[in-house]
């Protein structure tokens, strides 16, 4: 059975997806993928905690290879691994704290969207900077309508990891 099998033809979902992607198409990831999500402990916009059985129930989420992808662009450079993430992805800090890193293996098959994050624009940061972000060429987002429904239940949770930043997402530095 392929979870949301009809998605080719649901104008709702593919106007979601190109809200955050440029250009996605349908494509279905088989069972066994593993897939990977960056998520938020709070809701950057009230302080709220988010608990972490809601954690994975969001639509946004990368494959394998994009995943390693970010993981090297954090090996290599200076910033937190939720700033490498949300720099690729193109989410805005409103949105996300990305403190969480998770991995999912899917059970079923799934039809997705998937395409290259599109620009966010002017989100004000705390000094009254705005801020703009692109997502990075070369790394392909994948969304998954109906993760507050029948979707989550294709994915496995493997790991939920807490990701050490502070709320933009650069390292805390320990003494």
């Amino acid at each position: 059975m392929t979870i949301n099998a009809n998605l080719a033809v649901s104008k709702l979902e593919l106007s979601r997806a190109a809200q955050g992607m440029r250009a996605p198409v349908v494509a279905t990831l088989k069972a066994g993928d593993s897939l990977f999500r960056f998520a938020s402990t709070q809701n950057p916009q009230t302080g709220i905690d988010i608990p972490s059985d809601q954690w994975a129930r969001g639509a946004w989420w990368f494959q394998e290879s994009d995943y390693r992808k970010i993981i090297q662009g954090y090996q290599t450079g200076n910033l937190g691994l939720g700033t490498v993430a949300r720099s690729a992805g193109a989410v805005q800090p409103s949105w996300s704290l990305m403190n969480v890193s998770i991995k999912a293996r899917l059970l079923d098959d799934i039809q997705v969207y998937l395409g290259a994050g599109s620009t966010q624009y002017r989100d004000e940061l705390p000094n009254g900077m705005y801020m703009t972000l692109s997502g990075w060429p070369n790394v392909t987002q994948v969304y998954i309508p109906g993760m507050r429904g029948p979707a989550f239940a294709a994915l496995q949770i493997i790991r939920k990891k807490i990701v050490t930043t502070n709320n933009l997402g650069f390292p805390t530095h320990q003494p």
